[in-house]
């Protein structure tokens, strides 16, 4: 009998949640869907603006926090006709990164990083940061998802200038699919909830949060895709057990909760 048999597995992703859905069906499992991540919307002008200013202005620092945001921007550079300028603009500065797909862009257009996150997160990449020597840097920071506010009173609290750039934003899921979702959660109707970033989580908590909190503390099972998603799940103790697997993979994570029903059964 497969770890999954008989269990009811919510999948919060929406790019993703077919093949999350088949991977959950294959180990027995009973697969919902409820897509919770927001549509991505390009801020397309605000995008040619920042390449153009990454490329006439000095800095000193690039902070670039997501592949996509990357690749976002570098498409906004050959709208413009500017992607050679665009690279060797980021050629000529000091990167400061996060996330695996982050990484791989760089190696994609031969860039190398100066300073990475170790464990992916923007926390740890802003403890990098302060590590060394900023006064009267220059910093250009490629923001991702929503503001947060903490990030930036953070980066805004060092002896830096700081440009933000937002080349995209989110735009909320719907309130019946997420009102679904917490009814399931808090009912304790489901047996997990898998979620592949953390802005799915940051929607999910917007409202009902010790209900979705209890939710999780009891029967049902949180399941993360990687350490910045279980890293927004733990915040301010919300969550107290997560499933994670080793490494950030969609089979991976399905075949870490099988294990961990199985260890529970």
């Amino acid at each position: 009998m497969s770890g999954l048999t008989d269990k009811t597995v919510a999948i919060a992703a929406d790019r993703q949640a077919e093949s999350i859905g088949e991977l959950v069906r294959k180990q027995g499992g009973a697969p919902l869907s409820f897509p919770i991540q927001g549509q991505k919307v390009l801020n397309e002008k605000d995008a040619e603006a920042d390449v153009k200013k990454l490329i006439e202005s000095h800095f000193d620092y690039v902070i670039l926090t997501t592949g996509i945001g990357s690749k976002t921007l570098e498409e906004a550079a050959e709208r413009l006709g500017l992607q050679k300028e665009y690279i060797q603009a980021l050629r000529n500065t000091k990167l400061a990164v996060r996330g695996s797909k982050t990484l791989k862009w760089l190696k994609e257009n031969e860039l190398e990083p100066d300073i990475v996150s170790s464990d992916g997160t923007m926390n740890e990449l802003v403890e990098a940061i302060s590590s060394i020597n900023l006064e009267g840097q220059r910093f250009f920071l490629q923001q991702y998802n929503k503001e947060e506010q903490e990030l930036l009173d953070r980066l805004n609290g060092l002896p830096i200038q700081l440009y933000e750039s937002l080349p995209y934003h989110y735009v909320a899921p719907g309130d019946e699919t997420i009102s679904e979702l917490r009814s399931l959660i808090t009912g304790q109707k489901v047996d997990a909830v898998v979620f592949t970033s953390k802005t799915q989580v940051q929607n999910l908590f917007e409202e009902n949060r010790e209900a979705l909190k209890n939710g999780f503390n009891g029967k049902v099972t949180a399941v993360a895709v990687g350490s910045i998603t279980a890293a927004e799940l733990r915040k301010n103790e919300v969550v107290e057990h997560i499933v994670e697997p080793s490494k950030p993979k969609m089979g991976a994570m399905i075949i870490a909760l099988t294990q961990y029903f199985k260890a529970n059964a």
